[in-house]
């Protein structure tokens, strides 16, 4: 089948077995209107269409897709995503059985599907990217909560300020501040070699970054008390950066003296792909009885 993962520059695809297994996939710029989007759809499934018999598609979207009216509700970079019932109008465009949901949840039915996190059953994921998304997966199914916001960690006030989870963390607001600091355009990679080179602005806002985010994750950990949390988004790929966000964790375990329990942190096993190997896993849960295991 298809599958979509819509972000705010890029909208990445491929085609996907029903096992989970990635056959082909490209990448293509994100348009600026749901016109645009959806005769780029209709491209897509076209160049897919000449070599493989295509029984549905899959999407990844931003925001908190809707099952009951079909809108992708909340908000998110791309605000025409919003504006119309998105699953039937992409139903219409792709003339496939479609479903549809929330990027960061995506990337945790992939994990628990075939990845880092298939033998647990209570898993929080967090996805560092041009915000803070993340989901909550409590004995093996999404939880959304009473009003679909469960796992929007990135809502969550972190100082006196009004800071949320987002703005303070994000690698993209990160590299934002930085570029403003030093009226340049640098984004977060960069960031992170400057700050690794010594540059005194870059070091200092990497530092905060690793602080709050420490706050948040051991804050999730005692208030959902999960088997493990995963990281995500192309900053995790550093290799030192789970170790940095321990080294902020243990600071507070040690001033927190009641308590030492450290939160069990993974790296995602699937990076950019998780997205559309976990739209795949929703839709088998939403059209089959249950889905279809790898051996």
């Amino acid at each position: 089948m298809l599958a979509f993962d819509i972000g705010g520059t890029t909208i990445k695809h491929g085609v996907v077995t029903a096992k989970g297994d990635i056959l082909q996939k490209g990448i293509d710029v994100t348009p600026a209107s749901m016109a645009l989007l959806f005769e780029l759809l209709q491209d897509i499934k076209h160049r897919y269409a000449a070599n493989y018999t295509l029984s549905g598609a899959a999407f990844s979207t931003p925001g908190i897709p809707n099952q009951a009216t079909g809108f992708i509700d909340g908000g998110s970079a791309l605000s025409y995503l919003h504006e119309v019932p998105f699953k039937q109008k992409a139903q219409e465009c792709m003339q496939l059985a479609v479903s549809f949901e929330n990027d960061a949840n995506c990337a945790a039915l992939a994990e628990m599907w075939l990845g880092s996190a298939r033998k647990m059953k209570d898993i929080v994921m967090v996805v560092a990217g041009s915000g803070i998304g993340g989901s909550i997966i409590k004995d093996g199914a999404i939880h959304r909560g009473a009003n679909g916001y469960g796992g929007e960690f990135g809502y969550m006030v972190m100082n006196k300020h009004g800071e949320t989870f987002s703005s303070i963390t994000s690698p993209v607001e990160l590299a934002k501040r930085v570029s403003a600091a030093k009226r340049a355009n640098i984004d977060a990679i960069r960031v992170f070699e400057l700050a690794e080179a010594g540059d005194e602005v870059a070091r200092v806002e990497v530092d905060r970054h690793f602080y709050y985010l420490a706050v948040g994750l051991y804050n999730l950990q005692f208030t959902y008390d999960p088997e493990a949390i995963l990281i995500g988004g192309a900053i995790s790929e550093r290799n030192d950066y789970i170790p940095r966000i321990y080294e902020k964790i243990d600071l507070l375990i040690k001033a927190n003296s009641m308590v030492d329990l450290r939160p069990n942190l993974w790296k995602c096993q699937f990076g950019n792909d998780a997205n559309l190997i976990g739209a795949v896993a929703y839709f088998n849960q939403s059209f089959c009885p249950k889905p279809e295991i790898a051996g």
